[in-house]
Parts: C-alpha cells; structure tokens; sequence
C-alpha cells in the first residue's frame, strides 16, 4: 500500500490504537518527574517538523514520528496574552 492510499492511513491508525490497547498500565508511584517545556512549539511548528524530518528520511512525511510523540503522557497548554490600551 502507497501512503497516498487511504487505507494506508487506516491499517497505521488501526496498529497503532491495537498497540496502545495492549500495553500494560504501570500504577506504581513515580519517584520522579521530568518536565519537557517547549516554547513556540505549538501544533503547527511540531507537525512541520514531524513532516520535514520524514521528509529527510526519505518518506512522504506525514507517517514520521518524533521522539515525544512515543511518550506515554503528554499534554498541550496554549497561553494567550491580550493589550489592553
């Protein structure tokens, strides 16, 4: 299958989601914490980067991963700060 094919797209989400369903929970306490804090790394920069280094490897772009999108918790926060003149 090509990736421009739509069940490409299909069989990889499918994989991904039986994937992620089979992995065992780990409900011991964490001793620690790393915090990851990008700044400017909003969806449209990381989704360019994601494409662009697939792109280098090679591929369409689209199916590239980059290290964080493997971590098991990850969250987004988008501040917005308003000028009252």
């Amino acid at each position: 299958m090509k990736p421009r094919d739509r069940w490409y797209w299909y069989q990889q989400a499918k994989s991904t989601l039986l994937k992620n369903l089979d992995d065992d929970r780990n409900y011991n306490v964490a001793k620690n914490l790393i915090l990851f804090i990008g700044d400017g790394m909003g969806m449209t920069t990381v989704t360019t980067a994601r494409i662009l280094r697939g792109q280098k490897s090679g591929h369409t772009g689209e199916e590239n991963e980059l290290a964080f999108d493997k971590f098991e918790y990850v969250a987004l926060a988008k501040v917005r700060v308003q000028f009252i003149c």
